[in-house]
C-alpha cells in the first residue's frame, strides 16, 4: 500500500542556485521583451509491475505514481527557459525469502526533483540541450541529506532538414554514492516520411530519459510506437532496515508499445504494454559496499499517463 508522504528537505545553497538560474532567467526575458508565450505541462501516471520471480528465492511486484510538471516560456527568438517539478512514489511488495538481506530490502520509495530545462537554436543549423536537475532518491524515512543527486543530460544536435536532426549527448550525474556517472547517448529526432518517426525523449518520462522510440501515425490523432530504454534507479535505504542508510538499486532494459491519443483539447493519453529483461536487485551497505544482488525474471508492465499542455 502507498503510505503517507514526507517530501525531503532540500539543502538552501540549492534554493539559492535556482532562484539564482530562475532571475537570470527573467532578466534575459525583460531584455528581449518577447511575447509571453508561457505553456504549462502537466501529466499523471499509474505504473504496474506484476509479481516475478527473483533468482536464489522470493518475488516481487512493484506499483509506481508519477507526477510532472512544467512551465516553459521563451527568452529570445532562439532559446527556451523552464522549470520542472516531479515526484514519484515506488511502492514494492516483496514475498518469501529473498537473497537480498531476508523477507524485505526495502518497500516505499520516492524521488522529488526540481529541474531548469533549455533548448537553444545556434547558426542555421545547429541546436543544444540541457536540464540540469536536483533530485532526492531516498525510501522512507532515510536521511534526505545523503539522498540528494544532481547533474544534467546535454546534446549537440545538427537538423539536416525539416524533422530530421540528429546529435550526441551524455547524462553527467552524481549518484547518492557521491560518484560520478556518464553516460553517451545519440540524439535523433527524425522523420522518414509523414507516418514514421524515430525519436528519443530529452526529459525523463514513465520509462526514463534517451531511450529510443520508433512511432507510427496511425491517423485521426493516434500513433503507435515501440523502443527500449536502460533504466537505473538508486536510492537511499532507511535507517532501520536490513542494510541501515544503505543503497537499494533496480536496474533493467525496459522494452515497449505504446499506444498515442494527441486529444483535440490539449489532453493526451498514453497507453504503454513491456517488459523489463535482465532485471537486477542489488543492496549495499551505507559506504556502497555490496551486499547482495539477484537478477529476477522477465517482468511484464503496464503503464497509462494522462498529460495536459496549456
Amino acid at each position: 500500500m502507498l503510505k503517507s508522504h514526507q517530501f525531503p528537505r532540500p539543502d538552501p545553497r540549492l534554493w539559492v542556485i535556482l532562484i539564482s538560474a530562475i532571475s537570470l532567467g527573467a532578466s534575459a526575458t525583460a531584455a528581449a521583451q518577447p511575447p509571453p508565450n508561457i505553456e504549462l505541462k502537466a501529466s499523471f501516471t499509474a505504473f504496474h509491475q506484476p509479481t516475478s520471480s527473483i533468482d536464489g528465492g522470493g518475488e516481487f511486484n512493484l506499483s509506481s505514481l508519477l507526477m510532472r510538471f512544467k512551465v516553459t516560456r521563451p527568452v529570445s527568438s532562439s532559446t527556451i527557459v523552464g522549470l520542472s517539478v516531479k515526484f514519484d512514489i515506488d511502492d514494492y511488495d516483496f514475498y518469501g525469502q529473498t537473497e537480498l538481506g531476508g523477507l524485505e530490502p526495502w518497500n516505499d520509495v520516492r524521488r522529488f526533483g526540481l529541474g531548469i530545462p533549455i533548448f537553444t537554436r545556434f547558426g542555421k543549423q545547429w541546436s543544444l540541450g540541457l536540464s540540469p536537475s536536483v533530485d532526492w532518491l531516498q525510501e522512507y524515512g532515510a536521511d534526505s541529506d545523503d539522498s540528494m543527486t544532481f547533474g544534467s543530460p546535454v546534446f549537440v544536435a545538427r537538423s539536416f532538414a525539416r524533422d530530421k536532426r540528429l546529435g550526441l549527448g551524455a547524462g553527467i550525474f552524481r549518484n547518492v554514492e557521491d560518484e560520478w556517472k556518464v553516460f553517451p547517448f545519440v540524439a535523433v529526432d527524425w522523420r522518414f516520411n509523414e507516418k514514421w518517426r524515430l525519436s528519443n525523449p530529452f526529459e525523463a518520462d514513465v520509462l526514463g530519459p534517451a531511450g529510443l522510440e520508433l512511432t507510427y501515425t496511425l491517423g485521426n490523432h493516434w500513433y503507435l510506437g515501440g523502443g527500449g530504454v536502460y533504466r537505473s534507479f538508486r536510492f537511499r535505504l532507511d535507517e532501520e532496515g536490513v542494510a541501515p542508510n544503505g543503497i537499494g538499486e533496480n536496474e533493467g532494459i525496459a522494452t515497449f508499445l505504446r499506444l498515442h491519443r494527441a486529444g483535440d483539447s490539449g489532453l493526451d493519453l498514453d497507453i504503454y504494454l513491456g517488459a523489463t529483461v535482465d532485471g537486477r536487485l542489488e543492496l549495499k551497505d551505507s559506504e556502497g559496499s555490496k551486499l547482495a544482488s539477484s537478477d529476477y525474471d522477465t517482468a511484464p508492465f503496464v503503464a497509462v499517463t494522462f498529460s495536459g499542455e496549456f
